[in-house]
């Protein structure tokens, strides 16, 4: 965790806000914010990959692009990943039921319109309630617990 005085963090504020607000990404390819990056340190994404013209997969991982990469010899070089938002193990879980007359198999669905428009509502409403997340230093009252502010550290380090 990055430790600041508790006085600077006005200042510790306006510095990740302009981090969040860069555009910098490490890890998706450019499907998520910064926001979304530094609080999916945590929580992990919920991902929808196309694995065909008629196929979805809904699945959860830590690291959607990886993941791709992982999947890609068993579902072939038409694999993309079209979406993804923050989320735990039990909202995957919670995806799968909500689709399951959709379900082909396992986390295999009909690709159809309604499961993409899910996960751009669902990406919208996420990002409106991390966009109020208090992120500052361990030493902030105020803090949310649950963030890792390790990327923010990285690229502090980096800016001076």
């Amino acid at each position: 965790m990055i430790e600041v005085a508790q006085a600077d963090c006005r200042h510790f504020q306006r510095v990740a806000w302009s981090w969040l607000r860069s555009g910098e990404i490490t890890r998706t390819a450019h499907l998520l914010s910064p926001l979304e990056e530094l609080c999916g340190f945590n929580y992990g994404f919920v991902y929808l990959m196309r694995v065909d013209e008629r196929t979805v997969k809904i699945g959860h991982s830590e690291h959607p692009m990886r993941r791709l990469r992982e999947l890609q010899p068993q579902y072939g070089k038409g694999l993309r990943l079209v979406g993804c938002f923050v989320g735990e193990p039990p909202v995957e879980r919670f995806t799968h039921r909500r689709f399951a007359n959709l379900r082909v198999r396992n986390e295999l669905f009909l690709d159809h319109p309604i499961i993409a428009a899910y996960f751009a509502q669902t990406r919208t409403e996420i990002r409106e309630r991390l966009q109020a997340l208090h992120i500052c230093s361990s030493a902030c009252a105020t803090l949310n617990k649950g963030l890792d502010l390790r990327m923010l550290g990285t690229w502090l380090s980096r800016r001076g």
